[in-house]
């Protein structure tokens, strides 16, 4: 049987392989590295240290290349070669996901599955009649194909802010330790998650970037003036129980004296205790600051998602699609994707086009790490079934077959529950 060919073919050559895998550890004696296979971030955070020499390359090459040899960021989108990056046109019977493949275009469910696909359907909706899909005849089945295209960037982004704390005495790692590393030049091997997380983020101290200073707020004395009394010294108020008096008036004409201010007629601060200063709460009393630079480092992906639906299928959310399973034609991944090549469909070659076109902007502070690029084919059977001058629709969608369905003729919840929501999608 003549094997299956590359959809895209990589423009590393073999010795730019071995190297790859030499570098994640691997030995070249046991493993022999293929195209099919790609850097995961568990292989990222086991890679062996480099020498100084390669202090830039803090991830393997196979994944992020050129991005770490310059502290200067690349261009958003540069025309590399792609890194391992291959896509195989798998066919149906590639399809590994435990339901039985059914030939994409044919007729494969007869009227008594889809009849019993629906009538489990109705059962779990609570205010929906089962005579319809029980007694209505089936009129027509229609199968149609319906593509979903995905490309998603995993990027990591990079920022750097200053932490200021009280400085308690002690050791600090200044610049007198070693120079100051750029955020670029961090190794965070140890933190690299799986690829394609949706979101990570982590703070890190930069190594050498700590420095004492004086407090703005206090000029390094560990106090500020008091708000309330101006910070004027033994500055008292007037006591509020007797308005200064010293004495409590009573209604038979007695005096007695003000149990608040023992009758002076005046209180202390409340605040400095009329000290007229009080603890500076930017040093906490310390009168210095130790600031510190923190890397702020994130890695997310950016999804671009596309639907390619013919008519039949045309009212159905692209949502549903998204969710539901399907047999994947392409599967590549590189730094970056360009379009999947079919040999026999120019409709799949320009929806894949279009999917690559539709890439999301990365921000300019950040770098890219991989891209992956998918193309599905997912089975949808439409059902029309009538009763009398009465009729309505429905989907089966995918391989585990789920039914969406909008126009339902036998409910009684007058739009006042969730049934209409297509769960356990």
């Amino acid at each position: 049987m003549e094997q299956q060919q590359p959809l895209l073919s990589g423009n590393d050559s073999r010795g730019e392989s071995w190297r790859s895998y030499e570098y994640l550890g691997r030995s070249t004696s046991l493993h022999v590295p293929t195209g099919e296979e790609l850097v995961s971030g568990e292989e990222v955070r086991l890679a062996s240290n480099f020498s100084d020499s390669d202090r830039f390359s803090c991830y393997p090459p196979s994944i992020h290349g050129a991005l770490v040899s310059s502290p200067d960021p690349p261009p958003l989108f540069p025309n590399p070669p792609s890194h391992g990056g291959y896509g195989y046109q798998g066919g149906y019977n590639d399809y590994q996901s435990g339901y039985p493949p059914r030939p994409i275009g044919s007729g494969a469910l007869d009227e008594v599955e889809i009849r019993q696909l629906l009538i489990s359907h109705v059962g779990h909706r609570c205010c929906w009649g089962s005579g319809p899909a029980r007694r209505w005849k089936i009129t027509s089945v229609e199968d149609c194909n319906v593509y979903v295209g995905t490309l998603e960037t995993f990027f990591e982004e990079r920022d750097t802010v200053i932490e200021k704390k009280p400085y308690l005495g002690g050791k600090i790692d200044g610049a007198d330790k070693g120079q100051q590393v750029g955020i670029w030049d961090l190794d965070l091997r140890a933190y690299f998650p799986e690829l394609f997380i949706p979101d990570k983020e982590v703070r890190i101290n930069i190594p050498h970037s700590e420095a004492v200073h004086k407090c703005p707020d206090c000029k390094s004395r560990g106090e500020t003036a008091c708000a309330s009394c101006n910070g004027k010294e033994k500055q008292m108020i007037q006591c509020p129980a007797c308005y200064g008096r010293g004495l409590i008036a009573h209604r038979d004409g007695s005096d007695t004296i003000c149990k608040n201010c023992s009758g002076n007629g005046n209180l202390p601060c409340t605040i400095c205790n009329s000290k007229g200063t009080v603890k500076c709460k930017t040093c906490e009393g310390h009168g210095s600051l130790l600031t510190s630079s923190i890397a702020v480092v994130k890695w997310k992906t950016l999804s671009t998602k596309k639907v390619s639906a013919t008519s039949g299928a045309a009212s159905v959310p692209d949502e549903v699609f998204h969710q539901a399973r399907g047999v994947q034609l392409c599967n590549m991944q590189a730094y970056q994707c360009t379009p999947a090549f079919f040999a026999d469909s120019y409709h799949l070659n320009n929806f894949s086009s279009q999917v690559i076109a539709s890439r999301a902007p990365v921000p300019s502070s950040a770098r890219v790490i991989t891209e992956r690029h998918i193309i599905s084919v997912l089975p949808v059977t439409r059902v029309t079934m009538v009763h009398r001058k009465r009729s309505f629709s429905f989907y089966i969608v995918g391989y585990s077959r789920e039914i969406f369905i909008r126009d339902y003729p036998s409910r009684f919840c007058w739009g006042l529950c969730c049934c209409f929501e297509w769960l356990g999608m």
